[in-house]
């Protein structure tokens, strides 16, 4: 098949089209969200978990009354951390007692303290004795596992995974308006 210069064109012009919004759709499908980063302070290295619904806990067994106690956070269009309860089964030495009634209930044998506090990150000593854990959706995380080593220091923080923003190079104020 001989092609003329001008059918050449079009048909250059309509591959490029073609490829560009497959290019584009496949962008579209890779998952978009938040990105939860824990990076050991000592080490340097860092171990990413999506967040599917922008939310997750944190738990430990408390050193003194040897009951679990979990925190439970969200993330915020800005990434910061917000703290909205935590979870704990006993009073003792460094668990809230007192809340605001409002702020505080009863159940399940389960004490749940209400909060509202925000972080731009967490910073914590991770040790064996807590027994730390990070609880993503269904899936439960044993901190000790992934950072390998006692009595680090880590910090917490979120950064948004966006496939699209960063295969084109755009900046986010281009996407301000659609999101």
């Amino acid at each position: 098949m001989n092609f003329s210069k001008s059918e050449f064109i079009i048909i250059t012009i309509i591959f490029i089209i073609i490829l560009s919004s497959i290019v584009f759709i496949l962008g579209c499908n890779v998952e978009n969200g938040k990105i939860l980063v824990i990076q050991n302070n000592t080490t340097g290295i860092k171990t990413e978990f999506y967040l599917p619904n922008n939310s997750f806990s944190l738990g430990y067994t408390h050193s003194v009354m040897k009951t679990p106690a979990e925190e439970f956070f969200s993330v915020d269009e800005n990434n910061q951390i917000i703290l909205n309860k935590t979870v704990y089964e006993s009073f003792g030495v460094g668990l809230p007692f007192l809340a605001d009634e409002k702020d505080f209930e009863i159940k399940d044998d389960k004490f749940i303290l209400y909060t509202n506090s925000i972080y731009n990150e967490i910073n914590m000593i991770i040790s064996p004795i807590p027994k730390h854990w990070l609880q993503i959706g269904d899936k439960k995380y044993e901190l000790m596992d992934i950072l390998k080593e006692p009595n680090c220091s880590i910090e917490i923080y979120v950064y948004d995974k966006d496939m699209i923003k960063k295969f084109f190079n755009i900046s986010t104020d281009v996407f301000a308006d659609i999101y």
